[in-house]
């Protein structure tokens, strides 16, 4: 589905997404660059409004022109654009993609009705208590015109679903006899109509001296009982019941309530298949994660992930948390909104991840919940080990800048990342350890500069860049080993302001220095900037071999010669 704004809002100049019927969209962005508008938008496009002012004035971006809303439907073979026009002070209308008005005699008329009758469940912060009623009654209703479609189709097996054989038999019966009983309605009214169309008609010729003039008045064909009828007359409520009070309205509880409520009761109809034929009916929340703590917003993102997989999900999001890239999904496309088009971040490819992949994701996900920040941020670095994220999240601090750093803790999940990052065409760097330190034995050696080509490989374009720590991050910077257990301390001597009793501690100024050089020429992307002696960019593979070829070459010696000695022990014992 293509989706098109113009005039409406902040989109001034026509403003275009792309995305696919069967996906879970994410839109993201900062303030005030349309996300909310984009889903009201689509909102709006879906309503049937007969009176002029339905959009207020202030949101036409020019009064003197036109709010055109332009939606294109099916595949290539079978595609259907509507445009949907609004005038100040005027109703809206439909056109067809040659600017031809969609009446009653169009032929794109019917398929027109097919469509906005599948209106999109639309959730938005700021929801007052009628809307939220409007939409569980239309959830209610869409429930009820579910279960009728079933009714009236219904072929199961009458022993298995006796209940609903006898639902079944009874709504057939009432189908034939309502309409009987509406034509012997229609019977009489009309006899009393003929008599009111006489005394008229008489009354007329009379007034106007003309016997041949006359007045008819009829009474409508009844087109039968059917489930639109009944939905008609239906109506519903939600109550929340708690430990300090039963039967609250739904509208009367917290924000942050209502909008899971409402998400959980559209989760639950679909997992019950309670939707009836509507299969595409999209679901547009705005900003779901608003008023929610943390762990309901990650409680919220497995259930959308859940209704992302039976029905198309486009939401506007400022969390991170929201993007779940581990999850299995039909597929996922992540945009950022541009001044003229949303731009594709992301789309998922699912052949592209294997099974290490999809656990390298998830435990990233367990340990660093906002590692999906780099959706959001204008430069993107991934580094091996905590010391050097450490290091590169406090100058980025410091300085201001947006710059977004993961923790990748280990190669195999740089690759990974690598993999995702490629996907949306990002521009980004990767700083990792070499490991080719010689406490390693030559089998550790030879696996280390497998995962460093395995790295190179991945970069995909010349916008990503390489660097490489030697032996590691801690040995580059001239502190040498550090345990695990002591790198926290570590770095926080070496990180501390450099003023007053703060000052950075002798053993550690020249390691500070160069880490904020690293750092400075990493983020301000300075081509061919002269490194410290420990760290290299890398441009191309055979480089590696340089790094570790000599001392491959000399463990291997010395572990031949440890085994010979080993072998010569043996048989003399």
């Amino acid at each position: 589905m293509s989706f098109s704004v113009t005039n409406y809002k902040v989109f001034k100049d026509t403003f275009t997404i792309d995305f696919s019927n069967d996906s879970i969209v994410i839109l993201t962005g900062r303030n005030n660059t349309g996300k909310s508008t984009i889903l009201e938008s689509i909102n709006c496009f879906f309503q049937r409004e007969a009176k002029a002012k339905t959009i207020p004035n202030d949101c036409f971006s020019d009064r003197d022109k036109e709010i055109v809303l332009k939606a294109e439907f099916g595949s290539d073979n079978d595609k259907i654009i509507i445009v949907k026009k609004y005038k100040v002070e005027s109703a809206p209308a439909f056109y067809d993609e040659t600017g031809v008005e969609i009446k009653a005699r169009h032929e794109l008329k019917e398929k027109l009705d097919k469509i906005l009758s599948n209106q999109p469940f639309y959730i938005t912060p700021s929801m007052l208590p009628d809307d939220i009623n409007a939409l569980i009654q239309n959830i209610y209703s869409e429930i009820l015109k579910g279960d009728l479609q079933k009714l009236e189709r219904f072929e199961g097996d009458t022993e298995k679903e006796r209940e609903l054989y006898l639902l079944a038999q009874e709504y057939s019966r009432l189908r034939e006899s309502y309409p009987q009983f509406l034509r012997k309605i229609k019977i009489n009214t009309d006899k009393i109509l003929q008599n009111v169309s006489s005394d008229v008609s008489q009354n007329l010729q009379m007034l106007f001296s003309n016997e041949h003039l006359s007045l008819n008045v009829t009474g409508g064909e009844s087109v039968g009982f059917s489930a639109s009828d009944i939905l008609k007359s239906t109506s519903s409520s939600v109550h929340i019941d708690s430990s300090k009070q039963t039967g609250m309205p739904l509208s009367n509880q917290g924000t942050g309530l209502q909008r899971m409520s409402l998400i959980y009761l559209i989760q639950n109809m679909i997992e019950k298949k309670l939707m009836g034929e509507d299969e595409n009916k999209l679901l547009l929340i705005d900003e779901p994660e608003a008023f929610l703590h943390p762990e309901a917003v990650r409680a919220l993102s497995r259930s959308l992930y859940k209704i992302g997989r039976k029905m198309p999900l486009m939401i506007s999001t400022h969390s991170p948390i929201l993007i779940d890239l581990s999850e299995k999904h039909t597929s996922i496309q992540v945009f950022r909104i541009g001044e003229k088009e949303a731009i594709e971040l992301f789309k998922s490819v699912s052949e592209q991840f294997g099974k290490n992949d999809i656990k390298n994701m998830k435990v990233l996900n367990y340990v660093d919940s906002y590692v999906n920040e780099f959706f959001f941020a204008n430069k993107v670095v991934i580094v091996e080990g905590d010391t050097e994220y450490i290091a590169f999240k406090h100058f980025a601090k410091q300085k201001n800048y947006n710059v977004h750093i993961i923790r990748a803790r280990g190669k195999a999940t740089i690759a990974t990342l690598m993999k995702v990052l490629n996907q949306f065409n990002s521009h980004y760097v990767v700083l990792h350890d070499v490991d080719n330190h010689d406490k390693h034995s030559s089998t550790t050696l030879k696996a280390q500069l497998t995962n460093c080509k395995n790295i190179f490989a991945l970069k995909a374009n010349e916008n990503i860049r390489v660097f490489c720590s030697i032996s590691n991050f801690e040995n580059a910077i001239g502190i040498g080993d550090v345990s695990n257990d002591k790198k926290t301390k570590v770095i926080y001597e070496l990180l501390r302001e450099n003023d007053g009793e703060d000052s950075v501690s002798d053993e550690y100024t020249e390691a500070y220095r160069k880490v904020e050089n690293l750092f400075e020429k990493i983020i301000n992307r300075e081509e061919k900037a002269a490194l410290d002696v420990g760290f290299l960019q890398i441009s191309q593979v055979e480089e590696y071999d340089e790094l570790f070829s000599e001392l491959i070459s000399k463990k291997s010696a010395a572990e031949e010669v440890e085994k010979r000695k080993k072998d010569e022990g043996a048989l003399v014992s």
